[in-house]
């Protein structure tokens, strides 16, 4: 994962809260530069990792996280594999 996509991704998604569909949409127009198809999708798969950990950390917290676990994580990855999808896209 670039380093320079790190800081858009904390930038748009982390400061100014918007969500990743934008940041995905933004970086395929080129607004920050230009990125390899490689680089970008090995970072959304980084990101989908992070949140997938995070997901199973706080499914470990409480039984009532624990019971949305398995849904949580399907919805998250289904997301994922559209915003690859997205990316690519021409």
């Amino acid at each position: 994962m670039t380093e320079r996509l790190w800081e858009i991704y904390e930038q748009l998604c982390q400061v100014e809260m918007k969500d990743i569909h934008e940041f995905v949409r933004r970086v395929k127009a080129g607004e920050f530069g230009e990125f390899s198809r490689e680089d970008v999708i090995a970072f959304l798969r980084q990101i989908e990792d992070n949140m997938m950990s995070n997901i199973h950390s706080k499914a470990m917290e409480h039984h009532r996280y624990a019971e949305l676990e398995d849904q949580v994580s399907e919805d998250t990855h289904t997301m994922f594999e559209e915003l690859v999808e997205e990316f690519e896209r021409a």
